[in-house]
């Protein structure tokens, strides 16, 4: 049963109909924790220059800027799902949760990053979701089941990439580590 898993992680946007040599790229420590169907914890800890972290649990996320000593908090109550089910994808969502949402087009076998994988391309069902996002491609791993790379296709020919690596699956994870520190000014952006 999925719980949670701990991976590093590699985001690489690209803004059309820029060049990729203007793309941008983000590290980080992404962990995620689901307690029960629907209730689940992410975070994301950016390392580099601009380093920050993103907490999504309930309704809310929060984003702590180390450099301003600020949590910046939104309510995203009316997209809760869908930012779950995308931060899931290929990590611990179901194959019925994924035929739920998506068309499952082809499918082809690939290795990606050394690793022998299934290559999978979806498009959303949702007329809503299919407005923002075009097409997902995902690769994933035979020997985890869990995405080693992610292609977000959104419309004018954008895209973002993400790769992950050192996968660690129902990892122990401690109360704290969701935590984001007490003492920081917490303000409200919406």
């Amino acid at each position: 049963m999925f719980r949670g898993i701990r991976a590093t992680v590699r985001y690489t946007e690209h803004t059309a109909p820029l060049s990729e040599e203007f793309d941008t790229t983000e590290t980080g420590v992404l962990t995620i924790q689901q307690s029960s169907p629907g209730k689940v914890q992410v975070k994301i800890a950016f390392s580099g220059s601009d380093a920050n972290t993103l907490v999504l649990r309930g309704q809310t996320v929060e984003q702590y800027y180390p450099k301003l000593d600020e949590i910046h908090e939104y309510d995203i109550r009316k997209y809760r799902d869908l930012a779950q089910r995308l931060l899931l994808l290929g990590l611990g969502m179901s194959g019925r949760e994924l035929a739920a949402h998506y068309e499952i087009g082809s499918s082809r076998r690939e290795t990606i990053d050394g690793q022998p994988s299934i290559h999978l391309e979806l498009v959303p069902k949702s007329p809503e979701v299919l407005r923002d996002l075009k097409k997902v491609e995902l690769w994933i791993a035979d020997k985890t089941d869990c995405a080693v790379q992610q292609k977000l296709h959104f419309p004018g020919g954008s895209y973002k990439i993400t790769k992950f690596s050192d996968i660690e699956i129902n990892p122990n994870l401690p109360r704290s580590a969701f935590d984001l520190p007490k003492h920081a000014k917490r303000v409200r952006m919406n």
